[in-house]
């Protein structure tokens, strides 16, 4: 049978070959600056970290620093109007996170941390800032109310701290355990009558937390609606992330600059997929790196006033924490599951593990975290600029 294929020559062949390599090359030069790989951390969803003190007024510059708040899967549930000598918060509910929230428990304490920056960014303006939460009895949406007074100007560590604060979900370094004074100081940062810390630092108190986090991370990506309402937040692609200016992205995954670039190259796994990987980096990384855990408790886990004021504590903790280079990430699945079980009337399986946690039923945990000394730089997450939050502001 005779081929109709032309026979090539060695130089031929090569000049073939050479082409397509050329052609295979600028390809993946060009998937790679369509995913970002060449340029993490830039674009217009990460300018308010950077500009958030340029704005053209005392009240906006405050606002600025809300934004760079932490949050619940970066949703950015906010909303500021402002005058002159007032910022009143709203709950954006359209940026739940669904069930994985039911009862908006991480909403309020995200805009708890909100709260914090700006009475920090109040202080540096030379603005007192007398908070009022949950001003309007008949108004759910109407978070807080922050009435500005003249004072003398006051720039912090925590408020310089601001833009520096990133949640590190890296592996943190095994060989460095964390002083018993910052513990100390640490605690001495929650002076809210309503939130106390409480802390797992030795090897028992470390087991019995990771063996209730993992179970929790299991029950979660099993539990079909939870993995979808977690999963819709989820931004791989480039584009997604200048766009939307919020969700979870690579770059904020702590997987390392090689990693992290290989995630971006290549096509985005399935949902089911990536709820694997993130139980096996739980399992293998997450929870065995850390120096410790601790917990923040309520008086009343159903109060939103109380999840606000734990919200405040928590920025202040994550703030100080960046001052003295220790790494901070939320572990909050196990409240997750816990408020679903709640929510559905099933077996209070992770409820109960989470009161053993605690060891005290006066108290009732919202907040779970891991900290310890990171390996690597935390990358910040995308967020959405002034004028996306500030939809009503007068002079």
């Amino acid at each position: 049978m005779t081929s109709h294929q032309p026979n090539l020559n060695r130089r031929s062949f090569l000049k073939v070959s050479g082409a397509v390599l050329i052609v295979a090359a600028g390809s993946s030069v060009w998937r790679a600056a369509d995913q970002g790989i060449f340029s993490a951390g830039t674009g217009r969803a990460y300018e308010p970290w950077k500009n958030w003190r340029n704005a053209s007024t005392a009240t906006e510059r405050i606002v600025a620093a809300g934004i760079l708040a932490s949050n619940p899967h970066n949703s950015q549930p906010w909303i500021f109007h402002s005058t002159s000598s007032a910022i009143d918060l709203y709950a954006d509910f359209e940026r739940q996170i669904g069930v994985i929230d039911p009862f908006r428990r991480e909403m309020h304490i995200g805009l708890g941390c909100a709260i914090e920056n700006m009475v920090l960014a109040a202080a540096a303006e030379g603005l007192q800032a007398e908070v009022h939460l949950l001003p309007n009895p008949g108004v759910s949406s109407h978070i807080a109310h922050l009435e500005l007074s003249a004072a003398a100007p006051q720039s912090s560590a925590l408020y310089t701290a601001i833009p520096n604060r990133h949640t590190n979900r890296g592996p943190y370094d095994t060989t460095r355990p964390v002083p018993s004074e910052s513990f100390t100081s640490i605690e001495q940062l929650v002076n809210e009558a309503t939130v106390r810390l409480f802390w797992f630092i030795d090897m028992a108190g470390r087991t019995k937390f990771s063996q209730a986090a993992e179970a929790a991370c299991e029950a979660l990506i099993a539990d079909e609606q939870q993995s979808l309402d977690s999963h819709a937040w989820w931004r791989q692609d480039w584009s997604m992330v200048q766009q939307h200016a919020d969700g979870i992205t690579l770059d904020a995954q702590g997987l390392g600059p090689i990693l992290t670039n290989l995630a971006k190259f290549l096509p985005d796994g399935s949902r089911q997929q990536n709820d694997q990987i993130f139980v096996k980096n739980m399992r293998q990384m997450i929870l065995p790196t850390a120096a410790a855990f601790g917990i923040l408790a309520v008086r009343d886990g159903m109060d939103n006033t109380q999840h606000l004021e734990c919200g405040r504590a928590w920025q202040r903790i994550h703030l100080w924490g960046t001052t003295q280079g220790l790494a901070f990430q939320p572990l909050n699945q196990m409240c997750e599951r816990a408020d679903r079980e709640r929510q559905l009337n099933s077996q209070p399986i992770l409820n109960q593990a989470v009161r053993e946690l605690v060891g005290d039923d006066s108290w009732q945990a919202v907040m779970p975290f891991r900290i310890g000394y990171p390996t690597q730089a935390a990358h910040p997450s995308p967020r959405r600029r002034l004028e996306e939050v500030m939809p009503h502001t007068e002079s």
